[in-house]
């Protein structure tokens, strides 16, 4: 049977092995020394703009400060002071409906180790004066609306307010690629805002904030949500005579309109058309496919005294044989080669 050996050895000898031990391990204190105390909340900043528009958003953030004269970014508990704005627990202040200027104060308040610190930023909230619309502004007027979002999403319409006061409306929107085509009425309500109502969609108020030559700055409220700001540019008669040339399309076609009213575009496998502008200075191009191409040229066009440079457009099309409403394509740009 194997034998266990066990060694004795003198007390005093065990505690100097002891005491070595522990000189090498550390002894779990740090070398021997004491650890540094953990630093303390000292401070607190609030940073973001100092104004908001009404309907508009400010995003702010804070800032810790510590007794080693450290700063971090810290989430706390947001509040601002007044009904006329809100603010979300990650900071987004919303600014509401305001019938005048004034100024809130946003709070921070951010809690550690036993310590709380608030910080406070005084906000200009900004009202936005409208201006009457008039007949005249809209009557027979069509408007194009266009916004490119990043991450490739995209959206636009085409509003026509005729004279008999129906509306129409031609919308592209990307995602889902969906077009879709919408009818109803227009009209000027007491306080000199624009009211539509779309068929099976219900009203949306439109409030004038500028007016330019070439676009309109206005306020969108559909009633579900909080009214938002929107660039209308007008569309503008096109010119026949400084449409013929060459152009190559923001659709990566080439489009050819000739003097003699015939045309053609590169894609669909070279499809033919004839074109003419009709008496609302729409340019139309009924095709050998049984659809006609519509263009309704923006304000942003560019040209020289007798050609387009760039001619941009809001394009539609049509069923030629019945006339119904196909699709849209949203915003083209025809650049001449």
């Amino acid at each position: 049977m194997r034998k266990f050996i066990v060694t004795f050895l003198p007390a005093s000898l065990l505690l100097a092995f002891l005491a070595m031990g522990l000189s090498t391990c550390g002894g779990g204190g740090g070398g021997g020394g004491s650890s540094a105390p953990a630093a303390t909340l000292t401070g607190l900043s609030v940073n973001g703009p100092s104004s908001v528009s009404e309907y508009g958003t400010g995003t702010y953030t804070a800032t810790a400060s510590w007794s080693d004269n450290s700063t971090t970014t810290v989430t706390p508990t947001w509040s601002v002071n007044s009904q006329a704005a809100s603010i979300s627990a990650s900071g987004v202040l919303s600014c509401l409906q305001i019938d005048n200027d004034q100024t809130v104060t946003v709070t921070a308040a951010y809690s550690f180790g036993g310590i709380t610190v608030t910080a406070t930023r005084n906000v200009a909230l900004s009202n936005i004066a409208t201006i009457p619309f008039t007949a005249q502004m809209l009557s027979g007027k069509v408007f194009f609306d266009e916004n490119i979002i990043p991450g490739g999403g995209y959206d636009s319409s085409l509003s026509i307010l005729n004279a008999d006061s129906s509306f129409e409306q031609y919308t592209y929107e990307i995602p889902p690629d969906a077009a879709d085509f919408a009818k109803g009425t227009w009209s000027i309500d007491a306080s000199g805002n624009l009211v539509v109502n779309i068929s099976g969609q219900g009203t949306v108020t439109v409030m004038l904030v500028s007016d330019s030559p070439t676009e309109m700055q206005v306020l969108i409220d559909d009633g579900t949500a909080t009214p938002s700001t929107a660039t209308l540019e007008k569309i503008v008669p096109v010119d026949s005579a400084k449409l013929p040339g060459s152009y190559v399309g923001s659709d990566g076609y080439t489009w050819v309109f000739n003097a003699n009213g015939t045309g053609s575009v590169s894609g669909f496998g070279g499809l033919t058309f004839t074109w003419s502008v009709d008496s609302d200075g729409v340019l139309r191009m009924p095709s050998n496919t049984g659809y006609t191409a519509v263009l309704y040229a923006r304000a942003s066009s560019q040209s020289g005294a007798t050609s387009y440079t760039i001619l941009k457009a809001g394009f539609p099309e049509f069923n030629t044989s019945t006339g119904a409403f196909y699709t849209y394509y949203g915003g083209l740009e025809l650049t001449r080669q």
